[in-house]
């Protein structure tokens, strides 16, 4: 906690992500004892920064109360709505995959899919190109990159209709702002979707280039796992110049 006894680094995951689960925490964050750690745990929910998830199927998850989202304005920054309980294991492995990205400081800043719906309500609701826009489920901005600067991942766990991933790649085409894309998945079907979309919508991969990762390897680093590329494998370590 800061000085202040306010759970800042907590409450600004949490803003972004609209959660924070204590798996994650105890992973990411906590750098007490056990006996501390539970105590820190404890004492966020006793002083008024967060309170249980409202989905007793999620009981060791924790949302933001009025208390931080009043910290939060003072700084600033409007808090994103908690996932209901059909996308929060989705959102978990987005979340592991940004947090072990900042553990290793391969990235200056990023974006969530849920922060840019907020930010594009308007928009999605009254175009019809908002209508049918796919934001990424995380952006990431690396520190010191190589090549890419700004790299969308998208985390893959069920497989989609051929047309939505038309409609996809299509989006990304014209994403001037997104240097590269990766699709993280445990199905080797959504990578051949992909791919065939990739081919019938005439992607400029040359000009914006797709990797594939698989997900087990993903979820335990990250910063080191292979990202599958047409002209070979790399990695978002080698993507920047932080050592390793």
């Amino acid at each position: 906690m800061s000085s202040r006894g306010v759970p800042i680094r907590e409450i600004m995951f949490a803003a972004k992500m609209g959660f924070l689960s204590k798996p994650l925490w105890r992973e990411f964050f906590a750098i007490k004892s056990r006996a501390q750690n539970a105590r820190n745990w404890k004492a966020f929910r006793d002083l008024g920064f967060f309170h249980d998830h409202k989905s007793k199927m999620l009981p060791d998850v924790l949302v933001l109360a009025p208390k931080a989202i009043t910290e939060l304005h003072k700084l600033g920054v409007v808090p994103v709505t908690p996932p209901h309980l059909g996308l929060y294991d989705h959102d978990v492995k987005v979340s592991q995959v940004i947090l072990g990205l900042e553990k290793d400081k391969v990235v200056d800043r990023y974006t969530t899919e849920a922060e840019l719906k907020k930010r594009f309500m308007v928009w999605m609701k009254t175009t019809h190109e908002g209508k049918s826009a796919k934001f990424p489920d995380l952006t990431v901005e690396l520190k010191e990159p190589k090549n890419f600067r700004k790299v969308a991942i998208e985390i893959e766990q069920s497989l989609k209709n051929f047309d939505r991933y038309k409609q996809i790649m299509n989006n990304y085409a014209s994403a001037k702002s997104i240097d590269a894309v990766i699709f993280v998945s445990d199905q080797q079907a959504v990578f051949n979707r992909i791919s065939r979309a990739m081919k019938e919508t005439n992607y400029p991969s040359w000009e914006r280039p797709v990797g594939f990762g698989e997900m087990n390897e993903w979820l335990k680093s990250p910063t080191t796992a292979p990202i599958y590329l047409s002209r070979g494998t790399s990695s978002i370590r080698e993507w920047t110049r932080v050592a390793g």
